[in-house]
């Protein structure tokens, strides 16, 4: 009986230390499995954190580039415009020759003309359809000219004196370009803003 209370004792003996070691093996995986569970919840947050970092990134990006797109829509758009108005000014201003009050607007430039060009003798360059006009002007005026009718121009003239070193256009095309450049500011600031 000895043995078998020996073997009995041993058997128990094993299956306490079979048990305990259940025991441990399943306290080592709960753990195990609590820190798997851990980890791959801070790399699931870590990967939404970064998903959502970039996201984030994307967005803006698209959001500036469609800024971006937007704002040289409307520069096309306003220069569309100032480009219109121009061409609109251009367009009155190249029939200006049949407006009545003509003769008066050629006075007007001559007089401009022939006072940045001063006194003394000076050449009138004018297109052949303003020759009578300049002719009639330039008595009115006491100017002492000469008018070559050789420009081809919507209206206005051109002063030289007489060896041309001094040049003064005044012709609708060049107030024309001359307004064009001063007003560009001024109209771009108003479509712009600033």
């Amino acid at each position: 009986m000895a043995y078998e209370n020996l073997l009995k004792s041993v058997e128990e003996s094993a299956g306490e230390r079979e048990q305990e070691l259940r025991t441990r093996a399943r306290v080592a995986v709960r753990a195990i499995l609590e820190e798997a569970e851990a980890r791959a919840k801070d790399l699931q947050q870590s990967s939404l954190d970064e998903a959502k970092k970039a996201a984030l990134i994307e967005r803006n990006k698209l959001m500036y580039l469609t800024k971006i797109e937007e704002k040289k829509q409307l520069i096309t758009r306003k220069e569309a415009i100032f480009s219109q108005a121009i061409s609109t000014a251009e367009q009155h201003l190249l029939s200006i020759r049949t407006d009545p009050a003509y003769p008066e607007i050629f006075k007007k430039l001559a007089r401009e003309a022939s006072g940045a060009m001063g006194t003394g003798k000076c050449h009138v360059h004018v297109d052949k359809r303003d020759e009578q006009i300049s002719l009639d002007m330039l008595a009115g005026l006491n100017l002492s000219a000469v008018v070559i009718p050789d420009l081809t121009t919507a209206g206005g003239l051109v002063i030289t004196n007489p060896d041309e070193t001094v040049t003064i256009s005044n012709t609708v095309e060049s107030r024309l370009e001359r307004i064009k450049e001063r007003r560009k500011l001024e109209i771009y600031t108003i479509l712009f803003g600033g």
